[in-house]
């Protein structure tokens, strides 16, 4: 998984003008908090199950 790091902020900036209406979730174990804000995803989650309830609170 840390080789796909360094592609993250370059998958985001082109998801946001092919698909600006998508939100991007990153996280797992190689991330933090910190990372996720710098390469603007639009939320960190520790694990999937994370990732899962905010995927239900957005489309509530």
């Amino acid at each position: 998984m840390t080789t796909t790091v360094p592609a993250m902020e370059e998958t985001i900036q082109e998801l946001r003008k092919q698909a600006p209406w998508a939100k991007v979730v990153v996280g797992g174990a190689v991330l933090t908090q910190d990372y996720a804000d710098r390469i603007g995803a639009d939320h960190y989650a520790k694990d999937a199950m994370e990732t899962v309830r905010y995927a239900l609170t957005q489309s509530a």
